[in-house]
This record gives C-alpha cells, sequence and structure tokens, in this order.
C-alpha cells in the first residue's frame, strides 16, 4: 500500500523502479486537478493499492486511506464510518458519510459493498453539499469503476483463505464497435466464513459473509463527437450468519451469546441482502479545455431487499425491509480544472453548477419471538418516504499565480413522510406524520503557493443531514420525528509536493448541533436529537520513496469528540463525553518494496494500522481500548501478466470489538475478524 499526499496511493512499482512519485489528480472536486492544488483535505485509492491493502470491499477501506474507521454495527446494513470525529454510527440509516458509485449516489444501506472492478476511490473529507447533489455531512467517498475504451482489458483472479474462503472474479471491458461502442463486463464471487462459534447452538463459522456481484455496462462514444452516453446495471447479494454477538467482557473465546433453550426453528443466523442497480448518464463538451463547459446528466434507480432473522439470548428477531431509490442530477461545469494554468486555458475560474431530486421509500416489518418457549410478540410495520430537491454551486477564481480563493452555496428542500403501526391490545400503537424544512449551507476556501513544493489552503464549509423519523420505530414517541443536524466545519492545511516525497498536515475543528442519535435499549430505541458536539483534531501523512526498491507511506491522526451539550434524557451526564465510535489517534505505516530479476518481480510489503481507544455508548461506559493490526504480504510476477499473491492480516491474532451495546441490562459486543490467511492468482491482459 503506498501513500501519496493526503494518504493518496499510487501503484507502487512504476513509482518505485525510477524513485518518484507520480502526480495524483483528483476528480471528486468535480473539476478534475491535481491533488497538490486542490483546498481541502482528499484520499486517493488506486486500483493497485486497493490490491496491495487487501481492500475488498468499503469496509476495508481504513487500510488504504489513512484517517478513516471502518466497521458496522449488527450486519453489513448498518456500517460504520467515522472522519474527523463524524461517525455514522450516530444514525446508522442515515451515515455522515455518503457513498457514490460512477457518480450514483448510494442507499445509505448500500455503503458497505464490494470493490470487486474499482478502478480508484476518492475520499473528501468534511461537508460536501456545495459540490454534490446529495447532502454530505461528514464527507463523501467516490468509487469509480474501469471505463471502457479502445484498449481490450481482461482479468481473471481466483484464490483462497482460511476456514474455505474464496474469490473468483472475471472482468473484460473494449471496443464493441471501434470508434463508435464499448462494453465492459464484471462478474465476482467472494466468501469470508466468520471466526465465532455458539456451542449452546452448535454453530460455528459465525459473523461471516458471502457477495456476488455482476456489472455490465455500455458506452456509446462517436469518435471525434463532443458528446457520449453511458448505461450500466448491477446487481449484488451480500448473506451470511451476521448479527452475531458475544459478552462484552469476554471477547476471547469469540463464543456467540445464545441460549441453549432456543427452539430448533428459531437457532438460525441469517441475513441476506440483495439490490439492483441502474443508472443512465450523458454528457456533453463545448468549447476547448480550459475555456469550455460540460453538461451531465445523470438518472439512477437502486432496489433492495432484505432479510434478517437472529437468535439473541431467549428470543428470536425477523426484520424485513425493502428499499427503492430513484435519483436525477443535471450538472454543468468548466472544462479544465486548474483554472488559467496551462497552454490555451485563458479563463481566471472554474466551477460547477447542479440540479438534484432524489427520492427513497423504505418498507420495514420487526418481530420478536420469545423462542425458548415459544411465543410471538406484537409485531411492527412501517412505511417511509423521503424526497429531496437542491441546487447548488462551486466557484473558484485564480486571483494571482498563487492566489485562488473558492465559494459555494446550497439550496435545499427536505420532506419527509412515516406511517406505522404495531403492538396489540393495550400495547397497541400507531401513528403517521410529516414535515418539510429548507436549508442552505456555504463554503469558503483560500490557497496560497508559496513556492512550487509547498502549498497552504483554509476551508470553511457548512454540512447538514435532513429532518426526519426513525426508520425504525419502536412506541408512539416516533412520530415526534427529529430536527436536522447541522455541521460548521474548519480547516486549515499546507501540502508539500517534491518528486520524492508528498506530505500534508491539516487542523480542523467540526461543531456539529442538534445531532441525531438513538436513545434507550436495544428494541425500544427512538431517534431524537440529543445535544451538541465538537470535534477538534490535527492529522497528517507522508509519502516517501526512499530509494528505487523501497517506498514508505505513513498517516496519522489525533482526535477529540465529544457532547459540548447533551438535552435528551437519559443520560443526565452525558456533557463533556466523547462520541462513540470515534477513535482518539489513529495512525497507519506501509513499507513496500520491488525487486526485479528479469521478468520476475517480486513486491514485499507489511503494514501496520493503529486504532486508539474509543466508545461505543454515549455514556462512555463500553469501551474498547487501543489496539495494533499487522497485516503482510508477498506478490510475486513471474510475467507481467501473471501475479501471485500471498497474504495475512491480522497477523498476531487479536481479538478486538468493532460495536457494542446492551440489551436486557447484558452488555454486548460485536468482533472483528481476527487473523486470516490466504493466496490468490490474478491472469491480466
Amino acid at each position: 500500500m503506498n501513500h501519496g499526499p493526503d494518504g493518496a496511493l499510487a501503484s507502487g512499482g512504476h513509482a518505485a523502479s525510477e524513485s518518484a512519485l507520480p502526480e495524483v489528480v483528483i476528480t471528486s472536486s468535480k473539476r478534475a486537478q491535481p491533488l497538490a492544488r486542490f483546498n481541502g483535505a482528499a484520499a486517493v485509492a488506486s486500483e493497485q493499492a486497493l490490491r496491495d491493502a487487501g481492500a475488498g470491499g468499503t469496509l476495508a477501506l481504513d487500510k488504504a486511506l489513512p484517517g478513516l474507521y471502518t466497521g458496522y454495527g449488527a450486519n453489513v446494513m448498518f456500517p460504520i464510518f467515522t472522519v474527523r470525529g463524524m461517525t455514522s454510527a450516530q444514525d446508522f440509516y442515515n451515515p455522515a458519510l455518503t457513498v457514490y458509485v460512477d457518480g450514483v449516489p448510494q442507499l445509505p444501506v448500500m455503503a458497505a459493498q464490494s470493490l470487486a472492478g474499482a478502478a480508484r476511490v476518492e475520499l473528501l473529507k468534511g461537508p460536501q453539499g456545495t459540490l454534490y447533489g446529495q447532502s454530505a455531512l461528514g464527507g463523501v467517498l467516490n468509487v469509480s469503476t474501469r471505463t471502457p475504451g479502445d484498449a481490450p482489458y481482461f482479468s481473471l483472479l481466483t484464490g483462497l483463505s482460511s476456514r474455505g474462503g474464496h474469490v473468483a472474479q472475471a472482468e473484460a471491458a473494449g471496443p464493441l464497435s471501434p470508434g463508435l461502442l464499448y462494453g465492459s463486463a464484471m462478474v465476482s464471487k467472494r466468501s469470508a466464513p466468520g471466526d465465532v462459534s455458539s456451542a449452546a447452538l452448535a454453530q460455528s463459522r459465525l459473523g461471516g459473509a458471502r457477495d456476488g456481484l455482476g456489472r455490465f455496462r455500455l458506452r456509446l462514444a462517436p469518435q471525434g463527437q463532443p458528446w457520449e452516453a453511458s448505461a450500466w446495471a448491477a446487481r449484488e447479494c451480500t448473506s451470511g450468519p451476521q448479527d452475531v454477538y458475544v459478552p462484552f467482557a469476554d471477547i476471547r473465546p469469540r463464543q456467540a451469546y445464545a441460549d441453549a433453550r432456543v427452539a430448533a426453528p428459531w437457532r438460525f443466523f441469517h441475513m441476506r441482502r440483495c439490490a439492483n442497480s441502474v443508472a443512465a448518464q450523458g454528457q456533453r463538451d463545448w468549447g476547448s479545455p480550459g475555456n469550455g463547459w460540460r453538461l451531465t446528466a445523470t438518472a439512477s434507480s437502486q432496489r433492495l431487499h432484505f432479510e434478517r432473522g437472529f437468535p439473541i439470548g431467549p428470543y428470536h428477531s425477523s426484520q424485513p425491509e425493502q428499499w427503492q431509490q430513484n435519483t436525477q442530477e443535471v450538472r454543468l461545469s468548466t472544462l479544465g480544472g486548474e483554472a488559467g494554468d496551462g497552454a490555451g486555458r485563458t479563463r481566471p475560474w472554474d466551477a460547477v453548477f447542479g440540479l438534484f431530486r432524489q427520492r427513497a421509500q423504505q418498507q420495514r416489518a420487526s418481530q420478536f419471538t420469545m423462542a425458548t418457549v415459544p411465543v410471538s410478540m406484537p409485531a411492527t410495520r412501517s412505511g417511509n418516504d423521503r424526497q429531496s430537491l437542491a441546487a447548488y454551486g462551486d466557484v473558484s477564481w485564480r486571483l494571482t499565480p498563487r492566489l485562488d480563493a473558492g465559494a459555494g452555496v446550497r439550496l435545499s428542500r427536505d420532506e419527509s413522510r412515516t406511517r406505522f403501526a404495531g403492538g396489540a391490545g393495550a400495547s397497541a400503537f400507531a401513528g403517521a406524520a410529516r414535515q418539510a424544512q429548507n436549508t442552505w449551507q456555504a463554503r469558503l476556501a483560500a490557497g496560497w503557493q508559496f513556492s512550487p513544493q509547498w502549498r497552504g489552503y483554509v476551508n470553511v464549509a457548512q454540512g447538514y443531514k435532513p429532518a426526519g423519523y426513525n426508520l425504525a420505530p419502536s412506541n408512539p414517541l416516533d412520530t415526534q420525528g427529529f430536527r436536522r443536524e447541522r455541521a460548521l466545519s474548519y480547516e486549515a492545511g499546507v501540502r508539500l509536493s517534491t518528486p520524492r516525497v508528498q506530505a500534508s498536515f491539516a487542523i480542523y475543528r467540526i461543531r456539529t448541533r442538534d445531532v441525531q442519535l438513538y436513545t434507550s435499549e436495544i428494541g425500544q430505541q427512538v431517534l431524537r436529537n440529543v445535544g451538541h458536539a465538537r470535534s477538534s483534531g490535527v492529522e497528517a501523512q507522508v509519502q516517501w520513496a526512499l530509494s528505487p526498491r523501497w517506498q514508505l507511506g505513513a498517516g496519522g491522526f489525533v482526535n477529540r469528540a465529544t457532547y459540548t451539550a447533551y438535552y435528551a434524557e437519559g443520560c443526565t451526564a452525558c456533557a463533556g463525553k466523547r462520541v462513540p465510535h470515534t477513535p482518539r489517534a489513529g495512525l497507519n505505516a506501509t513499507l513496500t518494496g520491488r525487486f526485479q530479476a528479469g521478468r520476475h518481480v517480486l513486491r514485499p510489503q507489511i503494514a501496520a494500522r493503529y486504532v486508539g481507544a474509543h466508545w461505543f455508548d454515549d455514556a462512555n461506559t463500553l469501551r474498547q481500548g487501543g489496539y495494533t493490526l499487522l497485516d503482510a504480504a508477498l506478490a510475486w510476477q513471474p510475467a507481467p501478466t501473471v501475479q501471485v499473491r500471498a497474504w495475512v492480516s491480522n497477523l498476531t491474532g487479536k481479538t478486538v470489538r468493532n460495536y457494542g451495546f446492551t440489551f436486557g441490562g447484558l452488555p454486548l459486543a460485536q468482533l472483528a475478524a481476527g487473523r486470516a490467511a490466504g493466496v490468490s492468482v490474478e491472469f491480466m491482459y
């Protein structure tokens, strides 16, 4: 894994062979530009870097992008992404980090997904509402897949891993009608069995997952014409025995919390999530690079079906869901990226303007059964409908050859509806409600090029999460809903860029008002605005080409995220407590080598990742101490088109928690994966 500035990663072989680092270009700013000139914090992971890090899915991107903390609560439907103390663990259904794939916003319950076929991943840190249609409170994770073109491409990957795991993946791309029509197809299947057991239920290999993905794309791009159009479709299914918990204070045996009296029909752990996605995009250019414009229109549809059933103590829970989302976006942006930079670029400014519409609908049911008797408890059913309309714009000016400035604004209207019913007899409850709200937010930034190698910047940006209702209602209080959550981010940073060293340093503070958070115990939770929070920290990254054979990459942060006020009931002493799932510190360090003998290439790699202590609850009673994980890999290329890779993750077999909560007065935890090893073979053409 090779880190560039701000955690940027690039293919290690080429850079190391020349003892120089390649320039990293960022596209998530909606204007392709060198990362060294971007007035904000960002990270880039190339295709090779994702392979080197073993990042097969978005939940493994903490291995490739320093400053990112990942995990999941319960199952892959509810991922945890934390950036700069902003965390999706506050509300799993509305994460602070927004995930895009090929310019299309994903359902929040699809934020954890496979990266098979990904050509590039970019992370923008901090609010990004003036650049993206969907509101992005804590940042944007933008995944780009391969764009088919004139050059044919084919790859075949197969491998085996611990506990009977396996991977099989094939991808092909190239011209169907040269100069006119291009296509690509990718299929992938991965299995990573878990390592938690249950003696009470006589089950093993719990907590893992199987993932299958198919993606197909057509691109119409007539040679010599200023326009092109694309359409793509994908289906991804993830399944496995998830929702597996262990006693919080006794994690080393990796034994699931279970009751041996649970009747046979309710002993199973079952999770299956399948999503179908389709999208179409067209673009047209006017003018020349540096002076022209590009108009882009994108429409997408995503449908998701979710099944969930699991025993927890004497109970069994079943919670199926159905989701559907439609989005449309029209964007007008300038061509050229760095205004006034390069031959023929005379315009002193660049801009992006957009209109965005989104509608997401959810249907959910919840059924708890006393599985030791057995007796079914009253069921709950609900439906939710969210709609958003937004207009946004962002402009940057080259004021002098060294000084540039930028500003952006966003206007949004969000509407939310809910309807639910549950219980029976005297305990029956039902409700329906609707609310709508207009929101505006802004961004200001400036950058100064001190010298050809050094650059500094400042950035002030607003972000928000819209008002709404609990998507998992449990009582009549859920009709009250919650207000929008707003954040104001301040950031200042410097970058160094030389042929052999790329480094960055940033300091930030984020103030958040009306934090949206689940309160009360599992099973009776209500989503509420609980108070205000503040996150402050520093982060630094460096990539150093030590020699033609070795590169060293490192990135770390120190963060303090606390509640400055806590006005919700149930935690009178929470003001001043740490925000859950926000580590106090983190560090990624990777040493990568490249040794060539004739046509043979060896690429050894060792990576260390430190995650600081953090809490899982607002009252700060459930704590995970700091820990260090070691990964190692050795890639052998006997020919330019063949690679054999052996790897070990969590080399020392650390047992750590990635989620914790209290159920029925008993603290429970979910475990991160233990030690795993594997080998893979890849053929590329």
